[in-house]
């Protein structure tokens, strides 16, 4: 087992040496800010101030290196693949470095307006997402009407996922939009994260970005089950779960905004 993660690493640095860096980067920090949820007793908004940079820095870490490990496949020019590795790796240090800076002062990081440097940094983090999600979705487009070197279903996997990741990152800026009108409710929320069921865009926004690790591998599965005789339509069975968690990702989003409505 360690021989074939040292191998997975190996093999991501060299497909993405940017993108692997700031995913060892961000689970080193996720490390680090888990201890702090231990030892640090400040709270933010009901929450330990830790909580948020933990939960940031692993999402960064994986994404980084789904992108990392993904990107070789997409039929875009490397050196535009390269820039664009650049700017999403830049982008999330950027991103990771303001929420752990506004957790170590004690206070929150995002929808703070309290003072103009909490309102700096929320912007600064709002238009560093929107660069970032735009320079993936680049990536995409580019990629979607040129010839991939994988079977057909992964390359449906691949920019499947990457399209609902770009919607569920931008849920983001829907949260910003709407976060005063969200009516406070007395649904359940989620364990460990605190997330209510109603009135809570950040299931939506979570649904939306790890589709970029679910799709893809959907396709992949599909792919070597139609290798080995067990899947007759792997690209129609990708679309099938890829539509299906568009759904998911719809309906969540919906009951998020809900109690707006009302």
């Amino acid at each position: 087992m360690a021989r074939t993660i040292a191998t997975s690493i190996r093999e991501l640095r060299r497909r993405d040496p940017v993108l692997s860096a700031v995913a060892a980067i961000n689970a080193v920090l996720f490390g680090a800010f888990a201890v702090g949820i231990v030892f640090d007793p400040t709270v933010v908004n009901g929450e330990p101030a830790w909580l948020k940079p933990t939960k940031f820095a692993g999402s960064i870490a994986l994404v980084c290196a789904t992108l990392g490990w993904l990107g070789v496949h997409l039929p875009v020019d490397p050196d535009f693949r390269r820039r664009v590795s650049r700017v999403v790796g830049v982008g999330l240090l950027i991103e990771i470095a303001l929420i752990g800076g506004q957790a170590a002062r004690g206070v929150g990081s995002h929808f703070n307006q309290a003072t103009v440097l909490d309102g700096v940094v929320g912007g600064v983090m709002g238009v560093t997402i929107v660069v970032v999600t735009v320079a993936v979705a680049a990536l995409a487009v580019r990629a979607r009407n040129n010839e991939f070197d994988v079977h057909p279903a992964f390359a449906a996997g691949i920019l499947l996922g990457i399209g609902w990741f770009v919607v569920g990152a931008f849920e983001g800026a829907a949260m910003i939009a709407i976060q005063s009108r969200v009516v406070e409710t007395t649904e359940p929320t989620v364990p460990v994260v605190g997330w209510q069921l109603v009135g809570d865009l950040r299931i939506a926004h979570f649904v939306g970005l790890h589709a970029l690790q679910l799709l893809p591998l959907t396709g992949y599965l599909a792919a070597v089950g139609h290798r080995r005789g067990l899947v007759d339509h792997p690209r129609r069975a990708v679309f099938f779960v890829a539509t299906g968690y568009g759904a998911v990702l719809l309906g969540t989003a919906a009951l998020g905004v809900a109690p707006a409505l009302v």
